[in-house]
């Protein structure tokens, strides 16, 4: 008896000991986390939240900075965000969901979902605007568009038809050119293969089934938790300018926050809402019609991190910048959210992920020039 009491008492000891220094390194990490974010932001103008997870479960977030400046509201770590071209993540997944379910395939030609858009004779397939390999042009490079009909009202097909209006920039399968045309396409094909709106499919098949309650397609309405964006200028920040929604729709439309970002990766790459088969493609290079390799798939592009391997995208759009990056190998995911298009989110993202991976961080020395 008195043996069993010792060794609990020891396994006890243990246990305390355990749970303490798993703490410390806890609360260390933490320190440092902070550190990195506290190197680029202030708390008196637009900032950023972040949020580090580690097989799904959260390890570290933090929010630094105003969520409004005129109102002196603080951000917050669960703060809702525009995030922009990370949307074409959701896209994807939304025309996976719909392969598997039978009613598209990524092999259509897309003139079976929106037969009048020109493509110059050429067969533009459903996969080549996943991968930005159609030859469509991006419509976001038409600064006359931007800087006066973005902020128009429309309806889907009438933006489509303005953007028939841009000449095709080479034959499919040529090159890689992103583009922001053919994700909005995307948009339209998942609203006639489904019978719903974007916006409703996206709600229903992807946000409600994964309870992510504080993701929107970010039209009119009210949001709770949405910031104010911001663009920074010589004389002081800024309100952003104003974008009709319909205008990015499916390439950029989507508001969210860190930890319903968080739980959509984690539920992408677990299998919880398309297939393994279906994942695998969304980070499946592509080969171009002259043997080269574009590492951009499905919404999501395979990049490097020191020696790891990271699946990321980033996203912009008028006031916002966003940047989420994911490491296999160890089950990493860190993404960042900004509220001003002056913060470039990648710099926090990476510097968070290479903490978390015990990575060296480069340091850089100021000097001193002459005016030659």
């Amino acid at each position: 008896m008195k043996k069993t009491i010792v060794a609990s008492l020891i396994l006890a000891s243990l246990l305390v000991v355990g749970f303490s220094v798993s703490a410390a390194d806890s609360k260390e990490d933490n320190a440092e986390y902070r550190a990195v974010m506290k190197q680029v932001l202030s708390k008196e103008q637009p900032g950023a939240a972040a949020l580090i997870s580690k097989e799904g479960e959260v390890v570290f977030k933090k929010a630094i900075g105003r969520a409004n400046l005129e109102l002196n509201v603080p951000l917050k770590a669960h703060s809702v965000f525009r995030i922009g071209s990370i949307s074409k993540q959701f896209t994807a997944a939304a025309i996976l969901i719909l392969q598997e379910r039978g009613k598209l395939s990524v092999h259509d030609n897309i003139h079976k979902y929106v037969p009048d858009f020109p493509t110059e004779g050429h067969t533009v397939t459903v996969e080549q605007l996943l991968t930005h390999t159609s030859g469509i042009a991006n419509y976001t490079e038409d600064r006359e568009l931007m800087m006066k009909e973005i902020q128009s009202p429309a309806t889907l097909d009438e933006i489509i038809t303005r953007f028939a209006q841009h000449p095709m920039k080479f034959a499919p399968g040529e090159a890689m050119a992103y583009s922001n045309t053919g994700y909005v396409l995307l948009g339209k094909i998942i609203e006639v293969a489904s019978g719903q709106t974007y916006a409703d499919f996206i709600e229903e098949h992807i946000f409600k089934k994964l309870g992510m309650e504080n993701s929107h397609y970010a039209g009119k309405q009210i949001i709770k938790h949405h910031v104010s964006g911001y663009d920074a200028t010589p004389a002081g920040y800024t309100n952003a300018g104003y974008i009709d929604m319909i205008w990015p729709h499916g390439a950029g439309a989507l508001a969210s926050n860190v930890f319903d970002l968080n739980t959509w990766f984690t539920a992408l790459a677990n299998g919880a809402l398309i297939s393994e088969q279906s994942y695998q493609k969304m980070l499946a290079p592509v080969i171009l019609n002259d043997g080269s390799v574009s590492t951009y798939g499905y919404g999501l592009s395979v990049d490097t991190l020191g020696d790891y391997q990271v699946i990321r995208h980033s996203g912009g759009i008028h006031g916002f910048l966003s940047d989420a990056l994911y490491v296999p190998e160890e089950e990493l995911y860190v993404t960042v959210l900004t509220n001003s298009t002056e913060r470039d989110p990648k710099v926090l993202s990476q510097r968070l992920a290479a903490k978390a991976l015990d990575m060296d961080i480069p340091s850089f020395k100021a000097i001193e020039l002459s005016e030659a």
